[in-house]
């Protein structure tokens, strides 16, 4: 079987497609034929090495796939040949490792699919577990509410609006081109801010009449949260869920106190799951019931073969990519 493996952290070149033997089941383990594999932005900081849960090396990338069940392993009684599945490195010791044709996972760390479950919306699963537990954790919201969204047409800002539609909010999204604010307002939001010609702090001001918004979900964080905090409605909430700007360079605690809206900031990790196993997995099922009602809508931007996994991690990293990314084997 294929997989694609890295030896030394770098730029997606270093990405490898190998042969490789399909992998021995252990006793209560499943064997997965992979149908989608989900691409998406801790694949590519596992593969830079900056991810902070790193696998050990050489590493296989990849968080998620959706396939079904080729051969069941010793005392698995709860799954069985042919079932459709979901499989995540959520329920792995370590991150990534579905980036290849067949993987083998415990039995009870696969989620069956319904019938009426695309492969393709399951690949995209990922994105919604976090944008999942934001909500129904960290934020809480009201119905009415607004909700500022950055990179809102990529595959968390499709999650984000989608559950935001669910909550029934007042969606503002955030881009940085024309074609991507197309883009998000044809997956719900109500109103779009692009931020390469706007300037977002008085769009947002025009957009609320002066309140502010009520709730801002950011991937940045660092030098962006002051900026953030000031768009924020009184008692309003930031969420930062990436950090990707890397540390903010600001005493916190001044920048809070010069506020007079109460504001309060949420650092956001989906890792605060990774030991609260029936939580998590009640999530998982919570959303795949979603998408068989039809109440998710994963866009999916292009399906690559798994071979093309350095131009997928290339498409990724240039943000050219609006929704979800898929890997075909």
């Amino acid at each position: 079987m294929k997989i694609i493996q890295f030896s030394e952290p770098g730029p997606p070149s270093v990405l490898r497609c190998l042969d490789v033997p399909i992998p021995e089941l252990g006793p209560g383990e499943v064997l997965i034929r992979a149908h989608a594999i989900g691409v998406g932005i801790p694949d590519t900081l596992i593969r830079a090495g900056t991810y902070s849960w790193m696998p050990p090396l050489p590493a296989i990338p990849g968080t998620e796939l959706a396939g079904t069940i080729e051969k069941i392993g010793a005392g698995v009684t709860s799954r069985k040949v042919g079932q459709r599945v979901y499989a995540t490195a959520r329920e792995r010791l370590h991150r990534g490792g579905h980036y290849a044709e067949y993987v083998a996972a415990p039995a009870e760390a696969t989620f069956v699919l319904p019938d009426n479950v695309d492969f393709d919306a399951a690949a995209s699963l990922a994105n919604y577990q976090v944008a999942y537990h934001i909500f129904g954790d960290a934020v809480r919201p009201q119905r009415g509410q607004s909700l500022l969204i950055y990179a809102a047409a990529g595959g968390m800002g499709n999650a984000l609006i989608d559950l935001a539609k669910a909550a029934s909010l007042v969606i503002i999204g955030v881009v940085s081109s024309e074609g991507k604010g197309r883009f998000a307002r044809e997956l719900g939001a109500h109103h779009v801010i692009d931020r390469k010609s706007d300037n977002v702090s008085e769009r947002v001001r025009e957009m609320t009449a002066g309140r502010g918004v009520d709730i801002i979900i950011d991937p940045v964080g660092g030098p962006s949260v002051p900026g953030n905090i000031a768009m924020l409605a009184p008692c309003g909430m930031l969420v930062v869920y990436g950090g990707l700007g890397g540390k903010a360079q600001f005493d916190l605690q001044s920048t809070l106190r010069a506020s007079k809206n109460s504001p309060a900031i949420r650092q956001f990790s989906i890792h605060t799951w990774d030991h609260m196993v029936d939580e998590r997995r009640a999530g998982m099922r919570a959303l795949i019931d979603m998408l068989a009602a039809g109440k998710l809508h994963p866009r999916i931007h292009a399906r690559l073969p798994l071979t093309e996994a350095a131009r997928a991690h290339q498409m990724l990293e240039s943000g050219v990519v609006l929704g979800k990314l898929l890997l075909v084997p």
